[in-house]
């Protein structure tokens, strides 16, 4: 069974804000999200954490892992989860800017557009979507 962390609102914050520290030295990040159940719970697993980046690089998976170590190394004791918004999938930006909180925005305008073209494209898809989920498998979302 997987070990859950629990942790007071204080504590949360001082977790926001070390990580916040960290990812503002990062000049690659324009803006990052908090999402997943740190955000929502008292229990949670992994802290989920999303990055849109200035300039992608040639290894999304090796750029999110390696930003993870450091957070670890840097923050300790709970794991971390990142994932590079700039080429996630449509249904998983829109979950992060729906459920999650912002954690930094160097470039507000930029996240601004992100949000509004994000919203736009999946509002677009999403009667697409749910006629294709009704009809080959038979869920209605």
């Amino acid at each position: 069974m997987e070990k859950l962390n629990r942790i007071d609102k204080v504590g949360k914050v001082a977790i926001e804000e070390s990580i916040r520290n960290l990812l503002l030295k990062r000049e690659e990040i324009s803006f990052a999200y908090l999402h997943g159940s740190f955000v929502k719970e008292d229990y949670f697993h992994d802290i989920d954490i999303a990055v849109y980046l200035e300039n992608v690089p040639p290894s999304i998976l090796e750029y999110e892992l390696q930003l993870e170590a450091e957070l670890a190394l840097s923050i300790g004791k709970y794991i971390f989860d990142v994932r590079v918004l700039n080429s996630a999938p449509l249904s998983f930006k829109y979950n992060v800017i729906k459920n999650g909180v912002i954690l930094l925005a160097k470039d507000d305008d930029k996240r601004c557009d992100f949000q509004e073209t994000t919203i736009t494209n999946y509002c677009d898809f999403l009667p697409y979507r749910k006629a294709y989920m009704k009809e080959n498998i038979g869920i209605e979302i």
